[in-house]
């Protein structure tokens, strides 16, 4: 088990990574206290990703936290962050969700595997996602 920044630096390692490997060029921000972490430019279209490292839940469900502790005033969606990008550590797979798909302020659930009750409604399947 990896202490939570040294989780949040593979992420932010990996992430841009998968994305140079698409075809993908990345910027990152001077300014550490950014909201995003990094910004991937591809066909002249720019994205603001906040990258965020996560394991799936026995469940199947890839939670991944969005607040931001210690600047509760403004979420990530009022900061300009356009897209989180979320890095599933146990299948090396790399999401990325838009600002405007995250209802919540606090957390977005991915699921990864079918729920056992077959329910489809309301749930954000990973594959959907997937970059």
């Amino acid at each position: 088990m990896h202490p939570t920044h040294y989780k949040g630096i593979l992420g932010e390692l990996h992430f841009p990574l998968h994305l140079i490997q698409k075809g993908y060029t990345i910027l990152n921000p001077v300014n550490h206290n950014s909201s995003y972490d990094i910004v991937a430019e591809k066909d002249g279209k720019f994205t603001r990703i906040q990258v965020k490292y996560c394991t799936p839940t026995k469940g199947g469900v890839l939670r991944t936290e969005i607040s931001r502790p210690k600047r509760t005033k403004y979420g990530y969606k009022e900061r300009g962050v356009d897209a989180m990008g979320v890095f599933d550590s146990t299948n090396k797979k790399f999401y990325l969700v838009p600002i405007d798909k995250i209802k919540s302020k606090d957390e977005i659930w991915l699921r990864v595997s079918k729920p056992k009750n077959d329910q489809i409604q309301k749930i954000h399947f990973s594959n959907e996602f997937e970059i």
